[in-house]
């Protein structure tokens, strides 16, 4: 099917007789599987009221959501003798959590990342769910995720969490960058670890988004928890960084955008909400960022009629050059 460029299309939609039906959850993260062809989801709202911890797995082609696993009931999490957080039958899977811009495939190894952790889990703060098990608790690590055998692995280092802030893989070092207020990381070597690489950052509050600009080869930051429109800048060959001055026009000032880097046209995609007719309604702008002139630019054919609220669902689908949103 050949579809018309720079509009948004409706490839799916649940319905009443689906096999696998499920709520998008806000504070989830997304990832696509290019060895398959598959956009993953990974995530929970969790608050202890949403027990999601089964990666999603939607096919374009036949147009079809499927689940990995069923989602571990709360009576299976428990901690194991190393202080992980397990949930499942076998205890070998992760507990559901808020995951955001930390969830990454990496193509060199078939798997899933996820560097976050249930911080919105912690007894008191909006749940008590969990109050036996939290002090067992004594590490967090960063999770893969095997798209062969399909098992869950805690990798042996000192984690990094990027909850609720963002991170990307570097397609041209075959490494995964993440960005927190305190810096800059890498997860990289063998066996992997986290290395910081700055100790600052530009964009230092939270529910920041990122992309790896691979024709620039750059991790692009956009978004904040106070709304800006401003766009932070790293390239990891020289540890540049920088907040780009950006002169001209700029999409609204935002939070928590679906955002993914399009090598077809070299620029990174951004969708960004906008209050419209005194505020009645919202609509989500689809918006360009071009490294090289740091410039934006507004795609006004891709306006969807509605807002996407918190969304880490977007992904770049290479086999097909096309944008997925969820």
């Amino acid at each position: 099917v050949h579809l018309k460029p720079n509009v948004w299309w409706k490839l799916h939609e649940q319905q009443p007789g689906d096999e696998i039906r499920f709520r998008r959850q806000g504070h989830g993260g997304s990832c696509f599987d290019s060895q398959r062809g598959r956009l993953i989801l990974f995530g929970s709202d969790t608050h202890g009221r949403d027990w999601t911890n089964s990666p999603l797995v939607f096919d374009p082609i036949v147009k079809k959501w499927a689940r990995m696993y069923p989602d571990d009931d709360r009576s299976t999490y428990s901690v194991d003798r190393d202080g992980i957080p397990v949930a499942g039958k076998n205890r070998d899977h992760p507990w559901a959590m808020h995951t955001f811009g930390a969830v990454l495939y990496d193509p060199a190894r078939d798997e899933m990342i996820v560097a976050s952790f249930p911080g919105h889990m912690v007894p008191g703060r909006f749940t008590d769910s969990v109050r036996e098990l939290w002090p067992k608790i004594t590490t967090f690590p960063t999770w893969t995720f095997s798209l062969v055998s399909r098992k869950w692995r805690p990798l042996d280092c000192e984690p990094v969490h990027f909850f609720p802030y963002c991170a990307a893989y570097d397609s041209d070092r075959k490494v995964i960058l993440g960005h927190r207020p305190d810096g800059i990381y890498e997860l990289s070597g063998e066996p992997r670890e986290w290395k910081r690489l700055t100790q600052r950052t530009f964009l230092r509050g939270w529910h920041t988004n990122c992309a790896y600009d691979a024709k620039h080869k750059a991790l692009v930051v956009f978004g904040h928890n106070e709304n800006r429109n401003d766009v932070e800048v790293f390239f990891p060959a020289t540890g540049e960084q920088l907040l780009m001055p950006t002169p001209g026009r700029r999409p609204p000032k935002d939070q928590h955008n679906p955002m993914a880097f399009d090598p077809a046209i070299g620029k990174t995609v951004v969708v960004v909400d906008r209050s419209v007719e005194d505020g009645s309604r919202t609509v989500a702008e689809t918006w360009l960022y071009d490294l090289n002139k740091d410039s934006w630019s507004q795609l006004t054919t891709a306006t969807l009629p509605f807002g996407c609220g918190m969304n880490y669902n977007m992904e770049y689908d290479p086999n097909h050059e096309c944008l997925l949103l969820v």
